[in-house]
Formats: structure tokens, C-alpha cells, sequence
């Protein structure tokens, strides 16, 4: 007797798929089609067998330690559920016979959860969504028993927050590391205890000379060599960002990662509570050279900006030029589009 049941909020519009992949489910396909995120290159389309998903499944179910048998779990899916983060809520929920209720992946999902009356054991956020419920209404976290936080990096605005309510609200929130490719995440971080991703039991990992990241899964024969780049640690691995966005200045190797934080603190510092990334553009000289981006209308004294920041940030690491854009651009499970300038 199957368990299994799903719910769909009033603006939820995606009701056609979900039930086109529980009927793929229960006749027991063993391929399933995704498309990746696109943030640095055309979306594609990946092939995921059943096997795959199932071992996905089953390894995040025995990290997170959710204490009720698994036929009496409830799970929220607030992502898009053709993409990775929402598919796999489904998918878990097919394979655990889990009760599942989904909301419109939202940027803003106060509104969806206050009109839930299901506590959750198991949800799923982009850092953008999970920044804004602690903004807005943090209660609402508090019925959940884990939080998957996955799509981008979690910032350090929003790990601190994370520190100070987890002992209030006896959460234990998740930084996810993973992609299309492996069905999820293939490494987990505990935000605010663990420094460094820990890969899931039967995951191998292994760095390339120039950084890349390679997993091996022996058990599914899979084997990809990844587009990040990474260090190795004794208690789990480090990404420094992907190969696409590290900025060549020179010779000099600028990881946006790395010195993000350190401009926000000091965009901070001025006062200047704007979103932005570090990215690139062509020099005729250096190859590259490191700009910094950042939403909305120019700020004035510019020339003094850019002295602060090559006097603060590390030599040869400070962006070279200024360029404000009405808003910057993000893929749907919130990571940067980075424009070339």
C-alpha cells in the first residue's frame, strides 16, 4: 500500500510535469530527462538514470537523520521542479512514499508557507528564498527538521543569521554541493558547524593540476571531471568557483569567490548595501582585467571607490573599472549570470 501524496498550492502551475514524472515513476522508467541551470552556457539537456536517482535519494535520507519512519515524512518543494533541487523533492518523495506539497518557486515564499498548515520535515531553498524568509518571517522555518540550501554559494549574511536561530528553532540547515550530472548533491555542508563540503559516503573525489574537481561514484560507474574549481582539505573540500569566472589578469588567477566577500565588507563599510559580483573584461595588455558590477544607478565619486578597493583587497586583485547595470541577472535556481564586459 503506497503512501505517497501530493499537494499542490493555489499558484502552483507545473501540475501537468509532476504528474507526467509520478506516472514515469510508477511504471518504473529508467531514464528521466533534465536540463541544467545554464548560468554559463546554453541549458542542456542529461539523461539520469533510475539508478542514479535512487542512490541520490537514499544517501540524503541516511546524512540527514530524519527521525520518522520514512512512510510518515512530509517534504515542500518551492523550486522549480523541471530543474535539479525540485526534482529530486519528487523524486525522494516517489521513492520514500513521502506526502509532498508543492508551491510556486517564488523568489518570495512567505506568502505560499503561511498559508500552509503542514509542518514540513524536509525542505529545499535557493539562498535567495531562504535570505528572504529570515528576513521577512522566520518562524515559518521553525516546523522544519532539515533545510536543504542549494542553486549557489550561502552567503555570510545569511550563515550568520543561519547560527543565531538554529538553536532557537532546532533546525539543521544543509549547503548543498552538486549538479544535474549526479543527480543532486553529491556532498553536504552543515551551515554555521562544518567549514568545508563533506562528499556522501561511496563519493570519491580527486583535484586535477589545474584545479578542476573530479567525482567518482564506483558503485554507478560514474565519473565526470567538473567545470569547478576546488581545494582539498583533511575534513572535506573547498569550491573556490567555477573555471569559467576565474579572471586570467596577467597571469595573476582571480577567484571572484575569494574576494567578493571582502568587497562586500568593504562596500559595506561605505555604506553601499547594493548586489554585485566581480567579473571581467578583455584588456589588450593583461589579457583580462577584473571589473566590478553592481545594480542600479551610478554612484558618485567613483575614482575614490575603485582607490579604496585596490588599497584593501590583495595586490592585483582589485577590480580595474566600474560598471553599474539596472539589474543583474540570475538563473532560476539563483546563481549569477556573469556578463562579459
Amino acid at each position: 500500500m503506497t503512501h505517497f501524496k501530493a499537494s499542490y498550492s493555489e499558484h502552483f502551475h507545473d501540475q501537468d510535469y509532476v504528474e507526467k514524472v509520478i506516472h514515469q515513476w510508477q511504471t518504473d522508467s529508467q531514464l528521466f530527462v533534465l536540463s541544467t541551470s545554464g548560468s554559463t552556457e546554453k541549458p542542456k539537456k542529461i539523461q539520469l538514470s533510475r539508478n542514479m536517482l535512487i542512490w541520490s535519494a537514499e544517501k540524503t535520507y541516511a546524512a540527514l537523520g530524519l527521525q520518522k519512519k520514512q512512510n510518515q515524512l512530509s517534504v515542500l518543494c518551492c523550486l522549480p521542479v523541471q530543474k535539479t533541487g525540485g526534482f529530486m523533492q519528487l523524486i525522494r518523495a516517489l521513492h520514500f512514499n513521502w506526502h509532498i506539497h508543492f508551491i510556486p518557486a517564488t523568489a518570495n515564499p512567505n506568502a505560499e508557507l503561511g498559508d500552509s498548515s503542514t509542518s514540513f520535515d524536509l525542505s529545499s531553498f535557493t539562498p535567495t528564498q531562504l535570505q528572504t524568509i529570515l528576513a521577512n518571517d522566520e518562524a515559518l522555518l521553525s516546523p522544519q527538521t532539515a533545510i536543504l540550501i542549494g542553486g549557489a554559494a550561502v552567503s555570510s549574511t545569511v550563515e550568520e543569521k543561519i547560527k543565531k536561530i538554529t538553536p532557537v528553532y532546532n533546525t539543521v540547515f544543509w549547503e548543498t554541493y552538486g549538479m544535474t550530472e549526479t543527480a543532486s548533491h553529491i556532498a553536504l555542508r552543515r551551515v554555521g558547524i562544518d567549514s568545508y563540503f563533506k562528499p556522501q559516503p561511496g563519493v570519491e573525489i580527486s583535484i586535477k593540476e589545474d584545479k578542476k574537481l573530479c567525482i567518482a561514484i564506483p558503485e554507478l560507474n560514474f565519473n565526470i571531471t567538473t567545470n569547478d574549481l576546488a581545494i582539498l582539505h583533511p575534513d572535506g573540500f573547498e569550491i573556490l568557483g567555477r573555471s569559467d569566472d576565474v579572471i586570467n589578469s596577467g597571469g595573476i588567477k582571480i577567484y571572484p569567490s575569494l574576494i567578493e566577500p571582502k568587497i562586500k565588507a568593504l562596500l559595506h563599510n561605505k555604506g553601499i548595501e547594493r548586489r554585485f559580483y566581480l567579473g571581467k573584461k578583455i584588456d589588450m595588455k593583461f589579457g583580462e582585467k577584473a571589473v566590478l558590477v553592481i545594480e542600479g544607478s551610478a554612484l558618485k565619486d567613483i575614482s575614490n571607490l575603485l582607490f579604496i578597493l585596490k588599497k584593501e583587497l590583495p595586490v592585483y586583485h582589485n577590480p580595474k573599472d566600474i560598471f553599474f547595470v539596472k539589474e543583474i541577472a540570475y538563473t532560476d535556481t539563483g546563481k549569477i549570470i556573469r556578463a562579459m564586459f
